[in-house]
């Protein structure tokens, strides 16, 4: 299997729902509320100075975004699990910059579609890797409606989309780090990390990991105030806020769920273009944004199926 830092006895059962015969639907609310802030991140860069360079945005964000976290964090306990922040950290950076050479080549919406329809095929094998049990058959019946929600969406709501080889792989590899650092949260979380240390670890360690990027980049944009606002806006609202959420609803869901219900993701993104930005998403587009949220209920009783069967246990 694989270890990701110090770990427990193969087999020892780690985190036990708090509540294995309660409802998920707490847990997931978290995640799709941590959903929805993510998707005004894109609408919210748009309002930035002209010019912004898209890497010091996502750098300062990781800073400022993971420096409240950390500040909020009350206990760490990362003892032993350097290696596990590291390699969280590392995702979290492979992320960013990979979402950003695959919107700048192929366009955010053939990115977008790539990198979350990859996502949760990328979190079922690594969780096969690290011996996670199988999810439910409905898991891959909310799969399949929510992965096809997302490229109707994609490719029916938008006139002009690109594929670019260059931008897809890079799309790819971004939709395996999302996969891979959530993962890593699980398992800090499994290990006994609060869950505001596990997310800021991983995300400040990605801003430190990129900011010796920033003294060749134009940051400019910050000093003015409207960029400066942008700044707070994507880092305390859509990362501290998000992860905030994201962080409590992954202590009690599977990360193949979290990733899951994080294609919603898109569908906000869509809503918040075309109320904010004037970009008309066409009927069919709103149609997959339909086959999306009728996918959520699905993942919700895919889900309470794997809690009302008992606890699982997860070898490390």
């Amino acid at each position: 299997m694989i270890h990701f830092g110090a770990s427990r006895p193969v087999g020892e059962t780690l985190r036990v729902d708090s509540d294995t015969k309660g409802s998920p639907l707490g847990a997931m609310g978290l995640i799709c509320f941590a959903a929805v802030l993510f998707g005004t991140v894109g609408t919210a860069l748009a309002q930035a100075p002209d010019g912004t360079p898209s890497v010091s945005a996502a750098t300062l964000r990781l800073l400022v975004g993971g420096g409240a976290l950390a500040i909020l964090a009350r206990e760490w306990n990362l003892s032993g699990r350097r290696f596990s922040v590291a390699t969280g950290a590392l995702g979290v950076a492979v992320y960013q910059t990979m979402f950003f050479v695959a919107t700048s080549s192929t366009g955010v919406a053939m990115a977008s579609l790539v990198t979350i329809g990859v996502s949760p095929l990328a979190s079922r094998l690594i969780g096969v890797v690290r011996g996670r049990p199988e999810p439910p058959t409905l898991w891959w019946v909310s799969a399949v409606v929510l992965v096809g929600g997302v490229t109707v969406l994609v490719v029916g709501g938008y006139e002009e989309i690109s594929a670019r080889p260059a931008g897809v792989v890079a799309a790819v590899i971004a939709g395996f780090a999302y996969a891979g650092y959530t993962e890593v949260g699980s398992h800090l979380l499994d290990e006994g990390v609060p869950p505001t240390a596990a997310m800021a670890s991983i995300f400040l360690g990605g801003g430190v990991l990129l900011a010796p990027t920033l003294p060749f980049l134009d940051n400019s944009w910050v000093a003015q105030g409207r960029g400066l606002l942008v700044l707070l806006y994507i880092g305390l609202i859509t990362l501290t806020v998000a992860y905030l959420a994201f962080g409590r609803g992954l202590a009690r869901l599977q990360p193949s769920t979290v990733v899951m219900l994080t294609i919603l993701e898109p569908v906000v993104a869509a809503a918040a273009s075309g109320l904010l930005l004037d970009q008309t998403l066409r009927p069919l587009g709103w149609l997959g944004a339909g086959l999306v949220v009728a996918g959520l209920p699905i993942v919700a009783r895919s889900e309470r199926g794997r809690l009302e069967g008992g606890a699982t246990s997860v070898p490390t």
